[in-house]
């Protein structure tokens, strides 16, 4: 299992994908896993708080786009972990995976940082 991460800076936040996935598996997704996080920050309405924070969400996309089990896996402000949850939910269903990918669906991470 190999982990690997994007990361892309956008209008003060800064986004990171953490991907789980098959080393032989994983050269299929990397223009995915550049599309996926942008996606869910196009639908993030960030909480709006005094100091800086960050949110590591958790799911699973499925071949279809579809996403199962999102859930918050690290948080330094609870306040903010609905509006992460929100953005991942309206986003689905996301691009299918790419079709040379041979999983069923592949588990990801992405952290959301509201810098001030």
């Amino acid at each position: 299992m190999k982990m690997v991460k994007f990361a892309a800076i956008m209008a003060g936040l800064l986004l990171v994908t953490q991907v789980f996935a098959d080393e032989q598996k994983f050269e299929n997704l990397n223009q995915y896993f550049e599309y996926l996080p942008n996606a869910v920050h196009k639908n993030w309405i960030p909480y709006k708080a005094n100091s800086d924070y960050e949110v590591l969400v958790q799911f699973r996309v499925k071949k279809n786009g579809e996403i199962t089990d999102p859930v918050i896996v690290k948080s330094t402000n609870e306040h903010a972990n609905n509006s992460v949850l929100n953005a991942v939910k309206a986003g689905a269903p996301y691009r299918p995976l790419p079709e040379k990918f041979p999983g069923e669906s592949v588990n990801t991470q992405i952290e959301l940082k509201f810098i001030k």
